[in-house]
């Protein structure tokens, strides 16, 4: 299958999902539909340049941020912007990462541009509760134990990499986002922070950044609710398998514009 294939390929079983998305019979695991658009995407398609989508998203996307939470100052939605021009410029193979430390990077951006910038990047030292979930926070001492443990396991979310095992790595990047939203490390912008963290890590294997439409905020919520109470993750993970999806095709093969300008092609699955 060539790029212009795929691009086709892909155009085609969308419409599936658009109809299954407009019978409200989505995030169901018997629909094969993300897993067939992302593999075909990630094996087949010719990238644009990241910077391309990331404009795009920027221009379209960003502030859906904003839309999801409450009570967002000015302040946070431009910082929203500071944070993905840092992503924009990542570069895996020169640039440091570590889970603890990058997200630590990302919440002080958030906040650099607000009155006390200084809040951004500091762990909490009191207890709170997760207004819009409600599910049991830890202490604020245990969710620092727990936040700094990930200095020493950071790279342990690219270990199926090695395999070409993306969906592993999907699966895994998901459910350590949540699970870091879960801790709220932070006294304010916990969730922003780490959906941030997410599309850093869906960069590392190439794919568009992802957002959730406001109406799509309760789903999003109850998938997380369930996440977070239960640590049963196959929900949130298929509910972002399909957000992949729509920015794979809202951002890239969507627009008839970018095929022609398209650079280079990612590292391609292992025939299994």
């Amino acid at each position: 299958m060539n790029n212009e294939e795929a691009r086709y390929f892909i155009q085609e079983m969308m419409h599936g999902y658009h109809q299954r998305k407009q019978d409200n019979r989505l995030y169901s695991m018997d629909d094969f539909i993300p897993e067939n658009i992302i593999t075909t995407y990630y094996e087949y398609v010719i990238k644009p340049e990241f910077s391309y989508l990331m404009e795009e998203y920027k221009k379209q996307f960003i502030f859906n941020e904003a839309r999801v939470e409450q009570n967002v100052t000015p302040e946070e939605q431009a910082g929203l912007g500071v944070i993905y021009d840092y992503i924009q410029n990542f570069n895996f193979n020169k640039d440091y990462f570590n889970v603890f430390a990058t997200s630590l990077l990302l919440h002080q951006k958030l906040y650099s541009l607000c009155p006390n910038p200084q809040f951004g990047g500091s762990l909490r030292d009191t207890d709170v509760i997760m207004n819009d979930l409600a599910v049991e926070v830890p202490t604020a001492e245990v969710a620092k134990r727990e936040f700094n443990s990930y200095i020493a396991t950071s790279n342990d979310i690219f270990l199926p990499l090695q395999h070409d095992d993306i969906f592993a790595y999907i699966n895994q990047s998901v459910e350590l986002t949540s699970k870091l939203i879960g801790l709220q490390p932070f006294a304010d912008g916990n969730k922003r922070t780490f959906r941030a963290l997410q599309n850093l890590l869906f960069k590392k294997i190439s794919l568009p950044p992802i957002y959730i439409e406001p109406q799509e905020r309760d789903e999003y919520k109850k998938c997380l609710f369930t996440a977070l109470k239960d640590k049963q993750y196959q929900e949130i993970t298929r509910f972002y398998y399909y957000k992949i999806c729509d920015a794979i095709m809202n951002l890239d093969v969507g627009r008839s514009e970018i095929a022609p300008s398209a650079q280079h092609k990612v590292f391609t699955l292992k025939s299994k």
